[in-house]
């Protein structure tokens, strides 16, 4: 007589459908396979939305391509601030050569948190050395925003990454649009950094003129859409080891 004890199949896979109630102790070989082969896939989703968050040892990739991206902008923006011509081309230039560096960031770090992380570190680092406090809060706010645009794309969207460092490139705007909003307080600020009436011309024109700060922000968005489209070229091979398209 065929046996009517009820068995309990648990697959070697732990996962919420991993626990099987059978009868008579029958489960054919392709119903198997079948219940297997989705707790397989139900565990990969698992695993990937984990891989999406940093992990202990992320944060020492993360720190290091962290302080090369401050580096590289802090130079290039400094050398761009020597002289008032080049002054208010800052943040673009900086856009225009920190592309590269975001992207192959991007490529290295895709988890979240990782840009979230890379505003704050850059935040800190300006704040320490003296930028007005604005341009630091600028790199968290827009850190925090690029990150949640990467990470609605997985971090695989070229898109969706190409519009978050378009975003993030803003940051050093954050030491130009106190000039309109708060002249006084920026004025005040910029007293104490020594002998700057070389650059006064330059920074009342940018507070005066409506459009100065509008033309700096289409002009950024410009330059670090380059920079993007070149880091992409430059690190094809990268790209297409994250999977990034």
């Amino acid at each position: 007589m065929q046996s009517t004890t009820h068995l309990t199949v648990r697959c070697s896979v732990h996962s919420p459908s991993g626990l099987f109630y059978m009868k008579g102790g029958r489960l054919s070989a392709l119903f198997h396979s079948y219940l297997c082969g989705r707790i397989a896939a139900e565990w990969l989703i698992i695993m990937n939305k984990k891989s999406q968050k940093l992990q202990t040892r992320d944060f020492i990739s993360v720190g290091i391509f962290s302080l090369i991206y401050s580096a590289v902008a802090f130079i290039i923006g400094g050398i761009a601030q020597m002289t008032p011509i080049t002054f208010p081309f800052m943040p673009m230039i900086v856009a225009l050569f920190t592309g590269t560096v975001f992207m192959l960031y991007i490529a290295k770090n895709s988890q979240r948190g990782a840009i979230t992380i890379l505003g704050i570190i850059s935040g800190i680092l300006l704040f320490i050395t003296g930028m007005f406090w604005m341009m630091s809060a600028f790199f968290v706010v827009l850190g925090i925003i690029a990150d949640f645009i990467c990470a609605s794309g997985g971090f695989k969207s070229f898109k969706r990454n190409m519009t978050a460092y378009c975003l993030f490139a803003l940051s050093p705007m954050g030491a130009y649009v106190p000039m309109a909003i708060m002249p006084a307080q920026f004025d005040e600020f910029m007293s104490k950094k020594g002998d700057v009436s070389s650059f006064a011309g330059v920074i009342d024109s940018i507070g005066a003129n409506w459009w100065a700060i509008p033309a700096m922000l289409i002009g950024t968005i410009l330059c670090a859409f380059i920079g993007g489209f070149i880091g992409k070229k430059l690190l094809k091979k990268h790209f297409e080891k994250a999977g990034i398209v």
